[in-house]
């Protein structure tokens, strides 16, 4: 088992940093000293490979996540803390992976659109109850505000977008929820949240 998952951990990491395209079974053998038949035992093929990578990666941004969401802080800090974990994965996710998996592994990127779709639906959501019932977001139907926080993210955090404006995925993580979270705050909910940024700016 810790060989089976000392190969997903490095595939994962050269994935994301290099892309899937052009990565191949033969580089992840040299760089861990290892054979081809091992990797083999373990991932009959790189796509399997790829889609054994994806499943741990999202179970860990999940795991990230939902005890956040699930805990006992008040709405802006779980926003600032949710923003955190979501541009530490963004640091992680070359243009080149994005957009490889967009081209070259359809299905996966499917997966990775209905990942994203469902935590937003889930997690963002309930966020937003508690923040209304806090006072700290506008009193509008949370499935308006869900909806169009997940059409604009779908829009702007995606390869295309990212590869032809020269962000990196984690400038549009920053750049978006701060534009779309500051038209949903009220002015207790504003003061809240720049008070908890300018924090973590001086940590």
């Amino acid at each position: 088992m810790e060989e089976k998952n000392k190969i997903l951990g490095f595939a994962e990491e050269r994935f994301l940093s290099e892309g899937f395209h052009k990565t191949t079974m033969d580089d992840i053998a040299a760089e861990l000293h290892t054979s081809k038949k091992t990797i083999y035992k373990y991932f009959p093929s790189k796509e399997m490979l790829l889609k054994l990578v994806f499943k741990t990666f999202t179970q860990r941004v999940k795991n990230e996540i939902e005890p956040i969401v699930e805990g006992k802080l008040h709405a802006i800090e779980k926003i600032v803390a949710v923003t955190t974990v979501l541009k530490k994965v963004a640091m992680k996710m070359s243009d080149r992976w994005l957009n490889d998996v967009r081209i070259h592994q359809p299905s996966i990127w499917k997966d990775i659109e209905e990942f994203r779709a469902q935590m937003i639906s889930k997690n963002i959501s309930k966020i937003f109850i508690q923040g209304i019932e806090e006072g700290y977001i506008i009193d509008a139907p949370p499935v308006i505000m869900i909806t169009i926080f997940m059409n604009t993210v779908r829009s702007i955090i995606n390869p295309e977008f990212i590869m032809n404006n020269s962000f990196s995925a984690s400038e549009a993580v920053e750049h978006t929820f701060k534009i779309l979270l500051n038209g949903m705050f009220t002015d207790k909910g504003r003061e809240a949240y720049n008070k908890l940024i300018s924090k973590k700016a001086r940590e």
